[in-house]
Formats: C-alpha cells, structure tokens, sequence
C-alpha cells in the first residue's frame, strides 16, 4: 500500500499479487488483500474492477465470525459505488 501511495503502481499490483497467493488459505487475509486491491484498481481508474474486488471481499468477511476489515470494505464499498454514479 505504500508503493501505491507512492504512485509505483507497477510495484504495487506486483506485491498484491503475491500477497493474494500467500493469503489463499485465510479468510481475513484474503478479505485485506481484496480490499487492498480495490484500492489499486479504484486509484488506477478501473472503478468496476475495484468492485469487484470489493464485492469478494464482502462474501468472505460475511462467512467470518468476527471479521476484522468489515467496516473498511463497506466504507470502500461506499467510495467506489458513489465514484460509479459519477461516470
């Protein structure tokens, strides 16, 4: 996330990538990494893709006891559903 602040997008997507592999096997962490990549996606322009992503991330923290990220992915939800009504 810090690439991506940084605008190193390149990098950026290449460390989501991999921390989308790494996190195959845990609820929480996928969740994050989706919502780290909504982030990406929604900085770089691709609105629909950051949804996606967002949409993922919902359904697994939805099958959590106590999910961690949930307020975060609901308030990313509501930037990327707000910033698709612009367009």
């Amino acid at each position: 996330m810090v690439e991506l602040q940084q605008e190193k997008f390149e990098l950026s997507l290449e460390h989501l990538k991999k921390a989308e592999l790494v996190a195959k096997n845990s609820l929480q962490f996928k969740s994050t990494t989706y919502n780290n990549l909504a982030c990406y996606y929604r900085r770089t322009g691709k609105i629909r893709t950051a949804l996606a992503y967002l949409i993922s991330a919902l359904e697994l923290e939805l099958k959590m006891e106590t999910p961690k990220t949930l307020a975060d992915t609901h308030l990313n939800l509501c930037a990327v559903l707000s910033q698709l009504d612009r367009h």
